[in-house]
């Protein structure tokens, strides 16, 4: 769904450009995850309010996908 391509002089100044593109759509989709949850826990709040913290695990995960997108990003930059 998500495609990112750099700028070419942006390109040329990361270590590895590839997978700089590959944790940027890596967060993208872990802040997707995690606002989807927290649509979950809405809806559950005003439906079932004693069930509001389930979805908890959806939130962590789209954290940490967003977390390691961040971490490929860190790797693909190298040293600007």
């Amino acid at each position: 769904m998500f495609q990112y391509k750099l700028k070419p002089e942006f390109r040329k100044q990361l270590k590895d450009p590839d997978l700089f593109e590959k944790g940027m759509e890596k967060v993208y989709w872990g802040l997707i995850i995690t606002m989807a949850g927290v649509g979950l826990m809405l809806i559950l709040y005003f439906h079932d309010p004693e069930k509001v913290l389930h979805p908890t695990w959806v939130l962590f995960s789209g954290l940490g996908l967003a977390a390691w997108g961040e971490w490929q990003k860190y790797k693909g930059k190298g040293s600007l």
